[in-house]
């Protein structure tokens, strides 16, 4: 047997059986024996056979396909409505979803276990790309915020480097002079130090010379943006605008600033990252550089209905889509 793709042949030539027997073992169908089909079940996952939803007349077997969500946080309310518009978008097609996030485990396990129910998976996954596509089994991915580098992965990236540039734009033609950023510490899951993010590295290129340099790391939360604050005007107290990785930090930020006596926007331009609808009800209402999270659900759903109704087997060439974020001006900017 080669060392390369596991077929269903290969399967039925290690278990003594026809093709046509191993594919009634695989989906549950009569006419062999319980033994017979314990057998080829064994002797596919001894082998990591997984059959190909693209090969076969799934359609008319499920009617209705599975899509896995693997989200950072439930906790976090962006990814929550992040979920509510997938939902929205997949419900009509007659999908159903399968939610999972990292406080349940490492996004690797995550696809381990959705991969034997879901037709597909979406998700936030800073797991290895090669790790996720083996755990996935053949499953396809689309990863989101994340570029894909590695055949099986596909993605819905949002383009940080246009919609930063153009946001610190607006904000210097607004009166900003002095650029700070709290960025998430936002720990990887296999243990490893700090990674700058995309939005960190999206800011340091735009923010110019004098700004560059003015970056403080603190935990996702809004009692780390708050900490977050307090860091950056003590290391740069002539900052007169800070952008936050999030909205959630970004929140935090404005409530330390109001307890420090901190005027905003008049002494400190506050903006988040997400587009959060919570933010509308902080005073000031909070500016944000709003992804639209309706958009990403949407072109998700669109690459996982080309993978899923495309007539090449996997692994196929990478399905990329972007979603440009744009500024929602408020109050605190």
């Amino acid at each position: 047997m080669s060392g390369g793709h596991i077929t269903i042949e290969d399967v039925a030539a290690a278990a003594g059986v026809s093709r046509q027997t191993v594919t009634r073992a695989m989906n549950g169908m009569p006419e062999i024996s319980q033994r017979t089909r314990e057998l080829v079940l064994r002797t596919a996952a001894e082998l990591g056979y997984r059959p190909s939803r693209f090969a076969s007349n799934l359609a008319a077997r499920r009617k209705v396909r599975s899509i896995g969500l693997v989200l950072g946080s439930l906790r976090n309310p962006y990814y929550t409505e992040l979920a509510a518009e997938l939902l929205d978008v997949v419900t009509p097609r007659g999908w159903q979803v399968l939610m999972a996030s990292h406080e349940q485990g490492d996004d690797v396990a995550l696809v381990a276990a959705l991969s034997g129910q879901a037709d597909a998976i979406v998700g936030y996954f800073i797991g290895d790309e090669t790790d996720l596509v083996a755990a996935a089994r053949g499953v396809p991915l689309v990863q989101v915020e994340r570029p894909a580098t590695v055949s099986g992965m596909h993605a819905v990236i949002v383009d940080f480097d246009a919609a930063i540039e153009a946001l610190l734009d607006e904000l210097r033609s607004r009166g900003a002079r002095r650029f700070g950023l709290i960025e998430s510490s936002m720990p990887p899951e296999d243990g490893r130090r700090y990674r700058p993010t995309r939005r960190r590295r999206s800011y340091e290129r735009f923010a110019g010379p004098d700004s560059a340099d003015a970056v403080v790391v603190a935990e996702e939360s809004i009692r780390g943006g708050a900490d977050g604050l307090v860091r950056l005007r003590a290391k740069h107290p002539d900052v007169d605008t800070v952008v936050v990785f999030n909205d959630l930090m970004a929140m935090g930020a404005m409530q330390q600033a109001q307890l420090d006596g901190v005027a905003v926007p008049g002494d400190l331009r506050v903006v988040g990252v997400d587009g959060l609808s919570l933010g509308a009800v902080m005073s000031p209402p909070l500016s944000t550089l709003s992804i639209d999270r309706r958009a990403l659900a949407a072109e998700a759903a669109d690459i996982v209905s080309t993978l899923l109704d495309g007539a090449e087997p996997p692994p196929q060439p990478s399905v990329v889509r972007t979603v440009l974020p744009r500024p929602l001006w408020r109050a605190s900017a």
